[in-house]
């Protein structure tokens, strides 16, 4: 083969060498050839036979041609064909779902706000459930009763002064019916029932026209008491707390008239007709820290507010052992919650200013002052609460030292959402794609009888739970910081002075007296002199013992003189 092969290339080399000498003004046979090749491929046929089938095979020693590439990989496009294809009834799901999601979230809000609209419109019509709100003048009052009215509710509302009850109509839409109660009177308690009788058979709004009066009284569906958030008038140690004078006014504000209120309401809720079978809710709203723990200096609060607890304890179990054993299904359907109230953004501040602290102080006796005086006044001074921790540092630093961030009040909104959730059942709780699923209804279960909102609610909680002897001595931390603050001070402090006082300016003494020489002539008095002169020297003495004596250190003696100036 080899021999073969060198001789094709003698003949080549000899047959191009034997052209190029006979033809050197030719071009090249090669260059021809390509000339040639690309003129019929450009302008030739179309199809051109293939030379390369018509050659000879080499036989065993032709090469296999290479393996073909690979194909690409099919898309995701193809893929998701290729399945709907292998699977049609669930491509057809898919289909269906993903159409019903766009509608529902492109056209789902627009529905649910028409089908509220409706709704409120409806109720707005005809309304029928009543909610009586106690202490609709307090802070947190009057947005609630505002909130229940838009929600569809006629609201009666009980105010201390007719001028409260004015401006609570004035500010409501006609479906508020404000009445004057002085929680401070009890014979003022069956003046307002009467006037709750009234108010059941009125027509509301209240000014639309027509017949002012319905034909049957509207059922009263809740009953929600903020009394037992009314402040004490006085922050006092106990042994200062006339329970005569200052507690029992208290008392029969912030206990005695809300459970004398629903304990006449009770009935109303319980004597129903069968056809409004909706569940009835009492809520009683007490102070988070005077009912868990009890702070120093609150015994007023705390007693009545733990009294009222108690109270409303029994009352729960009462229904709920009529809704166990009686014959009747009106008991069931009547629910009776606690709520433990902390901080929140419209409550007073509760510190007492400096001049504040000591006017207060002005009726105790000596005793008290100096046995309770410095840990009063030191937990009731008031501070500017810093705008940032930024400041807080800094006033370490400086005189307005602000030691510890206080707490920051919980929105208001939170209180009037979960009141309105508790006494709907849920019905205006959270919603999923604006449809009600029953999460108002699980929170309210999840919640229980007794649940706590607002700032330090929480915390008041736990710290129920602790032993007493861990609780007080938590408690006891303050006092125990002030009283070692107090040892290391030469004067026991009581008011932190201002930062920008005026200067005072150095009192210059009067100028002494002209000088006076007194020629002093001693008579013989008789016995009536005698009595009176004894008489002016006793006035003397005590004049004497109350600073007035002269500056010399003599003794003053009443002497008839003769004075003849220099």
């Amino acid at each position: 083969m080899d021999k073969i092969a060198e001789f094709l290339e003698e003949v080549e080399d000899t047959f191009f060498s034997s052209v190029g000498a006979a033809t050197p003004d030719l071009p090249k046979i090669q260059e021809r050839l390509n000339q040639l090749w690309l003129d019929v491929t450009r302008y030739g046929p179309v199809h051109m036979p293939q030379i390369i089938d018509r050659l000879p095979s080499l036989g065993d020693f032709e090469l296999p041609p290479p393996p073909p590439p690979p194909p690409p990989p099919p898309t995701w496009y193809e893929n998701s064909l290729a399945w709907a294809e292998r699977h049609p009834w669930e491509a057809g799901g898919a289909v269906v779902g993903v159409i019903g999601t766009g509608l529902l979230v492109g056209y789902g809000g627009t529905y649910m706000r028409t089908v509220r609209a409706r709704r409120l419109k409806e109720l707005a019509l005809e309304r029928k459930q009543v909610i009586i709100v106690l202490g609709a003048d307090t802070a947190l009052g009057l947005p609630l009763v505002l909130d229940l009215e838009r929600k569809g509710y006629i609201v009666i509302a009980s105010v201390a002064t007719p001028r409260g009850a004015d401006d609570l109509e004035r500010q409501s839409r006609g479906c508020v019916r404000a009445l004057v109660l002085d929680p401070t009177e009890p014979a003022a308690i069956p003046v307002f029932l009467r006037s709750v009788a009234q108010a059941l058979l009125r027509r509301f709004p209240i000014n639309a026209p027509g017949d002012p009066f319905e034909s049957s009284p509207a059922p009263i569906h809740s009953v929600i008491s903020l009394l037992s958030l009314i402040p004490p008038p006085i922050h006092a140690p106990f042994e200062n707390v006339s329970l005569a004078s200052d507690y029992l006014p208290y008392l029969n504000a912030t206990q005695i008239t809300p459970l004398q209120i629903i304990q006449s309401i009770l009935p109303l809720l319980r004597n129903v007709s069968s056809q409004d079978n909706k569940r009835k809710t009492i809520v009683v709203c007490l102070p988070a820290t005077a009912t868990r723990v009890g702070l120093p200096f609150s015994s007023m609060q705390s007693i009545s507010a733990a009294g009222t607890l108690r109270a409303t304890e029994v009352l729960r179990r009462e229904i709920s052992v009529a809704a166990l054993t009686g014959k009747s299904d009106a008991m069931k359907n009547i629910k009776l919650v606690v709520a433990d109230i902390g901080s929140f953004e419209t409550d007073a501040s509760h510190s007492m200013a400096p001049e504040d602290v000591y006017k207060s102080m002005e009726r105790w006796s000596v005793s008290e002052k100096l046995t309770y005086g410095a840990g009063f006044a030191a937990l009731s001074h008031h501070y500017r609460a810093p705008r940032s921790k930024w400041e807080n540092l800094k006033g370490m630093f400086h005189d307005e030292a602000h030691y510890g961030v206080p707490r920051k009040p919980t929105n208001v909104k939170v209180f009037i959402n979960t009141m309105v959730n508790v006494v709907s059942n849920g019905q205006f709780g959270p919603t999923l794609l604006g449809f009600n699923i029953g999460l108002g209804r699980l929170r309210n279960w999840l919640r229980g009888e007794r649940f706590s909102m607002g700032a330090g609610a929480h915390t008041y909680k736990f710290a129920s739970f602790l032993p007493s002897v861990i609780l007080d001595t938590l408690l006891s931390i303050p006092h125990l910081l002030i009283s070692a603050r107090n040892a290391l001070l030469p004067v026991q402090p009581f008011v932190r002075p201002p930062p920008t006082l005026p200067r005072t300016e150095t009192a210059v003494p009067p100028p002494p007296p002209p000088q006076v020489h007194i020629i002093e002539t001693v008579e013989v008095p008789d016995e009536h002199e005698e009595d009176t002169s004894s008489e002016a020297g006793s006035e003397a003495d005590v004049e004497s013992n109350s600073g007035d004596a002269p500056a010399d250190g003599n003794s003053w003696v009443r002497l008839k003189k003769s004075e003849t100036a220099v």
